[in-house]
């Protein structure tokens, strides 16, 4: 366990974090924590950010949008218009 000093920076109070317990949680400058209290104590919790299969998002997609507008099929059904390699 690491002691540090808490610091007046405009009008919020900061904590240093040392590197060496920072990488331990996998955490660096610009992540982003969750900071509460748990019996008296400050904790903080790493925010990970979702990460989603194609399929999931798809899945949470309304029916109209996984349709290709009348505009869409006709590009993809149109041949080539100029001089592109097939």
């Amino acid at each position: 366990m690491a002691t540090v000093t808490l610091r007046n920076l405009g009008g919020s109070v900061v904590v240093a974090v040392p590197k060496k317990i920072l990488s331990l949680v996998d955490l660096k400058a610009g992540s982003q924590v969750r900071i509460g209290v748990e019996n008296g104590r400050v904790v903080f919790e790493p925010q990970t950010k979702p990460h989603y299969t194609l399929a999931e998002l798809l899945a949470k997609s309304p029916r109209k949008a996984l349709k290709p507008s009348r505009r869409d099929r006709e590009w993809l059904s149109g041949g080539p218009v100029g001089k592109e390699a097939i």
